[in-house]
């Protein structure tokens, strides 16, 4: 907007320019015509030599401007400036041409036409490179945008990153949460001093498990199967107080881990599995922890027994027993199995054991091994 009032403010002075010019060089020639036809000492009877002269008027660059009537129809700067036709000279009494012109507008003077704002100069910040750049940054509201994000932080948003929190929970338990938002529903395998098992990811890819710890300074590794890795590790202050027994195995067996405390029966109270398998953190009775997915093909899976002693007001022995479903995908195949043993903060023992399979003959059923793992003996303060 400042340009082009600049632009109409010089258009106007050059109109006026062009127009002060014009009369003053009208007025210039009125004055030639005069001394060209009116000697100083000639007497008044030679008039007719001045009335000879009188066409030479008529080629003045007033006689040669085109008529008003034959302007165009848009008029110029020119046209606009006001009408003051010029004085014929006379001939008859010659110092009436002699009479000093009529004074015009200075350029100063007609620099300023009424009706048109001139304002102010171009403010010189706002042609400088810096503020150019950010006014072609605008997106037309005149806001600029945000400056963008560090690189650094960007990559990092942008290759979907892995959390894994490990802390430890009542019974020497460990509370492991995943957090992997590119990876839902997908397939993970956790690991810890030995106990594996294999989990799947919700749709928005959170996991929540309990695992139980075996060693006190525990460390839970996270894989994923493109083979990317996370882990994270907690001082669990608490496993010295616990017994623990821990079976795995391979899908698409399905073993089950029973334990019979204090000379408890199947179904009894005292008989802990999967299908009564209680809460961690009680101090009078033992409680039974499953891990791993079945519905993921060939999936590790565990079943881990724990019993806190040195807390428990109960004083015997507590009954370990493998139960083997007979399954078609199973039967007439021989099955292995681990098993980890762990008493306080001694070493774990760790077993393999080679379970044969009865062969198919459709009858189903189960197949019990008692006495492959040793008791456990509960004792109070021990």
């Amino acid at each position: 907007m400042k340009r082009v009032r600049i632009v109409a403010i010089t258009a106007v002075a050059l109109g006026a320019a062009v127009t002060a010019g014009t009369k003053f060089q009208q007025s210039r020639e009125a004055e030639v015509q005069i001394a060209a036809v009116e000697p100083a000492a000639e007497p008044r009877a030679e008039a007719p030599v001045a009335a000879a002269a009188a066409p030479v008027a008529a080629t003045s660059l007033t006689a040669l401007a085109p008529d008003r009537r034959e302007a165009p129809s848009t008029p110029s700067l020119i046209a606009q400036a006001p009408d003051a036709p010029l004085a014929r000279p006379s001939i008859a009494a010659p110092h009436s041409a002699l009479v000093a012109p009529r004074a015009e507008p200075s350029l100063a003077q007609a620099s300023i036409v009424p009706g048109i704002d001139a304002g102010p100069g171009p403010d010189t910040s706002a042609t400088h490179p810096a503020t150019l750049r950010q006014l072609a940054a605008s997106d037309g509201t005149g806001e600029v945008p945000a400056p963008p994000l560090d690189p650094a932080l960007q990559a990092e948003l942008a290759a979907c990153a892995v959390w894994l929190v490990v802390t430890p929970s009542p019974g020497a338990m460990l509370e492991t949460s995943v957090y992997a938002p590119c990876d839902g529903g997908g397939t993970v395998t956790l690991s810890h001093a030995g106990l594996t098992f294999d989990a799947r990811l919700s749709a928005d890819g959170q996991l929540l498990a309990q695992i139980p710890a075996l060693t006190e300074q525990a460390s839970v590794v996270l894989q994923f199967a493109d083979g990317r890795e996370q882990s994270d590790q907690t001082q669990v202050p608490d496993l010295a107080m616990i017994e623990r027994v821990v079976l795995q195995w391979q899908a698409p067996a399905a073993l089950q881990l029973n334990a019979y405390e204090f000379g408890a029966g199947y179904g009894d109270v005292g008989h802990v599995y999967a299908g009564a398998p209680r809460s961690a953190g009680l101090t009078d009775q033992g409680f039974l922890t499953v891990l791993g997915d079945p519905g993921i093909e060939r999936a590790h899976l565990a079943q881990v027994y724990s019993y806190p002693r040195g807390e428990t007001p109960r004083n015997g022995r507590v009954a370990l027993e493998i139960e083997a479903p007979v399954t078609d995908a199973i039967c007439g195949q021989p099955l292995t199995a681990n098993t980890i043993e762990l008493h306080g903060t001694a070493s774990a023992q760790v077993r393999q054991i080679r379970i044969d399979m009865p062969a198919c003959d459709g009858q189903g059923g189960y197949l019990v091994l008692p006495g492959v793992l040793p008791e456990l003996q509960i004792a109070l303060n021990q």
